[in-house]
């Protein structure tokens, strides 16, 4: 008779396994088998087998255990497949030196550059790489992007089976192009910036930001010389680095109003070195998106206050990535950042020009923020109300519902 301690002990160490080495694991898998689908199968057969076996018989190497219970059933599954359509096993797994699984060797890459190979639709990379490589459930995903989810379902099955048909390569290209590099970095920072806290069950919401900023290592790790790498790598540090101050109970701090003693000066530093050390690195053309940004959190992690802000120089890196990368998002940002450089008049002017360009805009919660914020600063209360009011009702995140219903509350009568 197994104990409950003893059953216990055996799930808090699978999901132990599963949180810290699941991209690792089934990229291994994938890269053994040669199938996406078969080695997600293979690895969820091993982790029910483990729940049944691990609490009488507890293995001396847990991931070992599993990995040769989950190459074990994607053998049987090939087998019970070659029976039926006279396929050669060997066929479908490698056997070279370089294929097999190495317990020190983190294959998240390898998942990852699966995930945007080029057969797939760009609209499929961020769903697969958050739904195969961190586990995130397909309902979740769905509300993140705004999809039913049978819809999304649906996408997933279908990019799972153009890999298959496609006979996809699961090894890192030797030589990477341009495009599948961006692919990757697009997506990693999609699992990263959606709001995960605000859909994601407890606890793992955290674990997809930390994952984002796992796999933004290695890549840079496997691609030093990519200025867009370290960007991206850059930018997730410089983001994190404020986790701590961004919530007090549950409501949003602004960035201009956090504690920066809870900024962590690690991140910052680690984030900082990355993109000095990319100055050795030769470079073809001008600084993209992700270097822009990082620059951009860069600035604002210089100051130990709000008013050493370097406003022009924030404001001139929104337009070098407005020319790069147009969206509401950058222009937004911009306009505060020009108000805050200048007066709040002169930020206000800049976002009055948007709705003509923008039409979508009236519906950007973040626009309706920073305009009913500038419209207070400038002494027009009533309007200023209208437009917190209007932000507040687009709002769907809490503590950002809380901090705009407090500003609204906070407006004199």
């Amino acid at each position: 008779m197994v104990r409950a301690e003893e059953s216990n002990a055996t799930s808090d160490a699978l999901l132990g396994i599963v949180t810290e080495d699941r991209a690792r694991l089934i990229g291994a898998l994938t890269r053994w088998c040669g199938d996406l689908q078969l080695a997600e199968d293979g690895f969820s057969d091993a982790i029910e087998a483990a729940l049944k076996t691990w609490p009488s018989n507890p293995p001396n190497d847990s991931r070992a255990w599993l990995i040769t219970a989950a190459r074990n059933r994607i053998r049987d599954t090939l087998r019970s497949a070659a029976s039926r359509t006279s396929t050669a096993l060997t066929d479908r797994l490698s056997h070279s030196l370089e294929a097999e699984l190495h317990p020190g060797r983190d294959d998240t890459l390898v998942l990852l550059f699966a995930c945007v190979h080029p057969a797939l639709d760009r609209s499929a990379h961020a769903p697969l790489i958050l739904h195969v490589a961190l586990g995130v459930n397909t309902a979740d995903i769905a509300t993140a992007f705004a999809l039913p989810v049978a819809t999304l379902a649906k996408r997933l099955v279908r990019a799972k089976q153009k890999l298959r048909a496609n006979r996809a390569s699961f090894e890192i290209p030797e030589h990477l192009d341009d495009g599948r590099i961006h692919a990757v970095l697009d997506a990693i920072y999609a699992a990263y910036s959606v709001d995960w806290l605000r859909i994601a069950p407890a606890g793992s919401g955290e674990l997809v930001v930390e994952e984002a900023i796992h796999a933004s290592q290695l890549l840079l790790r496997e691609c030093p010389e990519h200025h867009e790498v370290r960007g991206l790598a850059a930018l997730l540090l410089f983001l994190h680095s404020r986790a701590a101050a961004r919530l007090v109970g549950d409501m949003l701090v602004p960035l201009e109003a956090q504690d920066r003693t809870r900024w962590d000066q690690h991140l910052i530093a680690r984030a900082r070195r990355i993109l000095h050390d990319g100055l050795d690195h030769p470079r073809r053309g001008a600084p993209g998106a992700y270097e822009l940004q990082a620059a951009i959190q860069s600035a604002h992690a210089t100051s130990t206050a709000t008013d050493e802000t370097p406003w022009p120089l924030i404001a001139g890196l929104y337009d070098a990535l407005i020319a790069e990368t147009p969206s509401m998002g950058a222009q937004v940002a911009r306009a505060v950042a020009i108000a805050r450089a200048a007066d709040g008049a002169a930020g206000l002017a800049e976002l009055d020009t948007l709705p003509q360009h923008y039409p979508a805009i009236s519906t950007f919660q973040a626009f309706h923020a920073a305009r009913g914020a500038l419209l207070r600063d400038t002494g027009q209360t009533e309007a200023a109300r209208t437009a917190l009011q209007r932000a507040h009702d687009l709002c769907t995140d809490l503590p950002s519902r809380n901090y705009l219903r407090r500003c609204i509350e906070q407006l004199p009568r």
